[in-house]
């Protein structure tokens, strides 16, 4: 059993206690129908991320990152809980409404060829959603994708090639150009850099550092790279079968982990610069109900074990 103090239903006070939240989840469920039975892949998350801030989001493969993403975008609707956006619920908007919110959060994926249009040039990559969002004539929007590919780093004298003729690393900078196109306040980035080599995920950090320095921009950080997160977020919330298992700042999360899968979790990790943080002694193994999270030091969650 983890050693608790506080109790706390959820995470939503996060860091400081105080409001200034862009969005949050409170209690979300989300339960896929499949011929085998229902899955349950996301259950009662609550977590907020506040203006400004980067949220680390971790844990294994078929943890619920990828599917908390897709409900906190509103492009799936949670089975019970609510999502809510700069103080908007996204299951009480549709149409018109939900067409302009979705202009204020943007998305970058893990396979940048696979999120670019093939057929279409970088340049038009950009350009397309101030296309589809009616902003601007041709000549301006080519002119804001040509800012935009320079902004991350891409030479405006290859504007006019296709995505394929980039390397990976540069069709992530030309997919974060267009994610930038809208100006949003929010940027999801899922696993924007696993299929990237070691030397260009550094390049790729790097320049989304300088992004949301620069532009002010809220990210949620989905990554199963623990030493990625380390370096990019300022709190990392831990998911294991679709639970938040522990919420903390990251500083805090990785030199005093409270949870044992927290701390499986960063023992598995290849040390490079100094020693490994001990496993416990005895493997953790999940249980079945959903046991609440408890606050054991300020803004640091654990759920119990």
């Amino acid at each position: 059993m983890v050693d608790v103090t506080v109790e706390h239903d959820d995470a939503r006070t996060g860091a400081d206690g105080a409001g200034g939240y862009l969005i949050t989840a409170d209690g979300v469920d989300k339960v896929f129908s499949t011929r085998a039975g229902d899955v349950h892949a996301v259950r009662d998350v609550s977590l907020s991320v506040r203006h400004g801030e980067t949220l680390g989001l971790v844990g294994e493969s078929g943890s619920g990152k990828s599917t908390m993403a897709r409900l906190m975008m509103g492009l799936m609707p949670p089975t019970s809980g609510t999502i809510t956006f700069d103080g908007v619920d996204l299951s009480a908007v549709h149409g018109r409404e939900m067409r302009r919110l979705r202009a204020r959060m943007q998305m970058v994926f893990q396979n940048p060829y696979g999120s670019l249009l093939p057929h279409y040039s970088v340049s038009a990559n950009v350009a397309e959603p101030l296309r589809l969002h009616k902003r601007g004539d041709k000549e301006s929007r080519r002119k804001r994708a040509i800012e935009l590919l320079t902004m991350v780093g891409v030479n405006p004298r290859f504007a006019d090639h296709y995505p394929r003729q980039f390397s990976g690393g540069q069709q992530q900078r030309v997919a974060i150009a267009r994610a930038l196109a809208l100006e949003p306040k929010l940027l999801m980035c899922d696993e924007p850099t696993s299929s990237l080599d070691v030397s260009i995920q550094a390049q790729v950090l790097a320049l989304l550092d300088e992004l949301r320095t620069s532009l002010g921009l809220t990210l949620v950080f989905i990554s199963h790279n623990l030493a990625v997160v380390e370096r990019f977020a300022d709190r990392v919330a831990v998911m294991c079968l679709g639970q938040v298992v522990e919420i903390a700042p990251t500083e805090v999360l990785f030199d005093s982990p409270r949870h044992p899968y927290t701390q499986q979790l960063l023992a598995a990790v290849l040390p490079v610069t100094k020693d490994p943080l001990p496993a416990p002694a005895t493997p953790w193994q999940p249980r079945a109900e959903v046991l609440p999270l408890r606050e054991v030091a300020p803004g640091h969650f654990v759920r119990e074990a």
